[in-house]
């Protein structure tokens, strides 16, 4: 029964362990990273081979209609002194479309019609019929503008920018046909308006020249307020001046009559010699600088202005006024005639002679009279008052001569403004026609000005904001799709074939992938160590893995307590590391306070030496020469009499070993009385004997070396056999009857220790 179950256990066993092929493809990293850039190289190479990608290419065209050029509004500005504002709506003199947003959208329409695409088709010969070519080309226009976005897409960047300009050009070109015709139509409109409104302005310009020659008058609009209130303002000046006149007058007549009755018929009484003060005067000197005063006040009361030549450049002016509002002269021209009258003006008021003989009298005045007595007061009397008599003829001359100034202006304004509101009136009525007229005109000339570029150079409503550049990067490309895919499906190839290539080795790699196997016990496992002498002790250094030996030999010993416990210790194939494991579980023994027997039973071997004779004593060599080259093939083949002799002492604590030596002998003397004897002696001798045999693959030496033994430790290497070979010498060892203790891995590479 207990067969039965196994039988069906192994029927069910994985053939693999998951753990061990995931710890083996990451040590297979380097493979993994060839994997992937194999993958992505063949992926880029496909896509550039066999991916295709669509390059976008745009021209941007600004829409700006005829119509667009000129406002339905126009104005003119006109200025003298405060100005006035004209306009004029031109309303039906301009043929109006539809608005802009509609007309673009119709225009938009325009871009793919049939005839613009066959002639595209023909200019560049292409080979696709109209409805491809139409889906590789799109229109659009951006919201709330006149922008007009012309795209062509196609595999080649240069292809696409040829596509987009070209129709470009082709609808340009059919749209400024059509709009060639409207064009001229509207010239030729314009035009007869134009001379319409030319023919009115001149009849009206001659009339509104007929009624300023008529009136002689200037711009009533702006200067009638102004004139009005200079009006006013004169006549209370007049009055006012008029009064201070017969003031002034008055007192001159009154200071005459004083000086007549203050003379003196003493006149030599005055004469009188008296000594000069400092800054004084005497009678006669006073009389002599008021009489030279007097004379120059006389003179200038007898001298007048030129009355003709003060005439004829007030009309001067006049006529340069009226001219410059009416756009004639220039504004240096009239500034010049104004100044001509202002400074004629000026030359003749006196201002600055009367001042002069004002500062006279005022320093006549501060001189006192020199002399003695009564006749000194009568001389400084005199000459206040005749100082008095300056003052207000200066005054008066003043006065006489401001009013008459403004007397002079009054006259002028009142003449030429006494019908002023009809003048005003008619005034208006002509320069408001005369105005909108001109704004007419020149609203017309504009309009065909613009009109007659439009028709003679650009013949579009469309400008060219970018042409259609080479695209550098692709809108949409399936090569990126095409290169992740190869990338991916050759990556997993490649990851496929190696994963094949680790399930189909076999070959053991871990504890468990041995335990699952094998389905053996495994009692310890050992880690791959490059440099071999490690592994074994020193002089003077301990064993690579002897902790791991220390855990091992514990539980060995526990389930087989009794003196002379023997362990048999084999493996399928040389160098799996059963010497290694022999010497150092010998070594735990025997530093255990256990006397350990180590026996090399590979007689078969004659092509190199046992590897337990560097541990043999030197003192020994040296003492008994004659046991030298004393094996147990030598013990079996009778040429050694006493077992004893073939034991030699180590260097190993508590440790003595049965070494290799001499030829090879026949294996059937394992299974010989001797060979059971010898054994027999030495369980009685050492409280543990471990036994190398054999590889069992080879020989059948273990097996007959295993009926000596307790158990057996079964040593395998990783990365050596395939488990079939193992099973098979596991297998042959089972016929024994004695139980295998358990798989010793040996050789594991430290990634699958985790």
């Amino acid at each position: 029964m207990a067969e039965e179950t196994a039988l069906k256990q192994e029927e069910f066993k994985l053939p693999l362990e998951l753990k061990t092929v995931l710890k083996t493809l990451r040590q297979k990293w380097v493979w993994l990273v060839l994997i992937c850039v194999f993958a992505l190289l063949l992926g880029v190479l496909s896509a550039l081979l066999l991916g295709t990608q669509k390059y976008e290419s745009t021209t941007v065209l600004f829409y700006q209609p005829i119509e667009s050029y000129v406002p339905d509004t126009f104005k003119i500005f006109q200025s003298v002194g405060e100005g006035t504002e004209l306009s004029y709506e031109q309303g039906a003199g301009l043929v109006k479309q539809a608005t802009s947003d509609t007309s673009l959208w119709n225009k938009v329409n325009m871009v793919k019609t049939l005839p613009n695409l066959e002639e595209l088709r023909r200019e560049l010969s292409i080979t696709r019929t109209l409805d491809q070519i139409g889906a590789s080309i799109s229109v659009d226009v951006a919201r709330d503008t006149n922008l007009m976005f012309i795209s062509a897409t196609s595999e080649d960047p240069q292809e696409a920018a040829l596509l987009a300009n070209t129709i470009r050009e082709i609808f340009l070109s059919n749209n400024n046909s059509l709009i060639s015709s409207e064009i001229q139509d509207r010239l030729v409109t314009l035009k007869m308006q134009f001379e319409s409104a030319t023919k009115e302005l001149a009849t009206a310009k001659s009339d509104f020249n007929d009624f300023i020659e008529l009136h002689n008058i200037r711009d009533i609009a702006t200067e009638a307020p102004k004139y009005a209130g200079e009006l006013v303002d004169l006549e209370l000046s007049l009055d006012k001046n008029k009064q201070q006149v017969e003031i002034y007058r008055q007192r001159v007549e009154k200071i005459q009559d004083a000086i007549q009755s203050a003379n003196m018929s003493d006149l030599e009484e005055q004469k009188r010699k008296a000594e000069a003060g400092a800054g004084g005067l005497t009678s006669d000197e006073a009389n002599n600088k008021i009489q030279q005063i007097a004379q120059k006040i006389n003179e200038i009361q007898a001298s007048s202005t030129n009355p003709i030549e003060e005439a004829r450049l007030n009309t001067l002016y006049g006529i340069a006024e009226n001219e410059y509002v009416r756009g004639m002269i220039t504004r240096s021209e009239y500034e010049a005639a104004k100044f001509n009258y202002d400074f004629f003006v000026a030359n003749h008021t006196y201002s600055a002679e009367i001042e002069a003989l004002k500062a006279e009298t005022e320093k006549v005045r501060s001189m006192t009279i020199v002399g003695g007595g009564d006749s000194v007061a009568s001389s400084e009397y005199l000459k206040l008052v005749r100082v008095m008599l300056l003052d207000n003829q200066l005054e008066l001359i003043k006065l006489e001569m401001e009013y008459e100034v403004d007397q002079k202006r009054y006259d002028y304004l009142s003449k030429n403004y006494i019908n002023l509101p009809e003048i005003n009136q008619n005034y208006i009525v002509l320069t408001g026609r005369v105005a909108s007229l001109e704004a007419e005109t020149r609203g017309l000339e504009k309009v065909l000005t613009q009109f007659n570029i439009v028709a003679e150079e650009d013949h579009s409503d469309f400008y060219v904001i970018s042409d259609a550049e080479v695209p550098l990067l692709p809108q949409d490309s399936n090569r990126k799709l095409i290169a992740l895919a190869v990338s991916f499906l050759v990556f997993l190839l490649g990851f496929t074939i190696l994963l094949i290539t680790v399930v189909i080795d076999q070959r053991i790699k871990s504890a468990g992938d041995a335990r699952q196997k094998l389905s053996r016990v495994i009692l310890a496992t050992f880690p791959f160590v490059r440099n071999t002498k490690l592994l074994l002790p020193g002089k003077d250094r301990e064993a690579e893995h002897i902790e791991r030996y220390r855990i091992l030999a514990r539980p060995l010993r526990m389930k087989y307590p009794k003196p002379g416990a023997t362990f048999l210790i084999t493996s399928t194939a040389d160098k799996e590391g059963k010497t290694t494991l022999a010497i150092n579980l010998a070594t735990v023994f025997g530093r255990q306070d256990e006397h350990v027997l180590l026996i090399d039973a590979q007689i078969r071997k004659t092509d190199s030496g046992s590897p337990l004779k560097p541990y043999r004593l030197t003192e020994e060599m040296e003492t008994e020469p004659a046991t030298k080259g004393l094996g147990l093939g030598e013990y079996l083949s009778f040429k050694v009499t006493d077992w004893e002799d073939i034991i030699t002492q180590t260097t190993l604590s508590g440790v003595d070993m049965i070494i290799r030596e001499g030829d090879a002998v026949i294996p059937d003397l394992l299974q010989s009385s001797r060979m059971k004897e010898l054994i027999e002696e030495l369980k009685q001798r050492y409280s543990i004997i471990i036994i190398e045999g054999s590889p069992v693959g080879a020989t059948v030496d273990s097996e007959i070396l295993a009926n000596y033994a307790d158990t057996v430790l079964y040593v395998t290497a990783c990365d050596m056999l395939k488990p079939s070979q193992i099973c098979q010498s596991l297998a042959r060892l089972k016929n024994t009857q004695v139980p295998c203790e358990g798989i010793v891995l040996t050789k594991v590479m430290p990634v699958y220790l985790d």
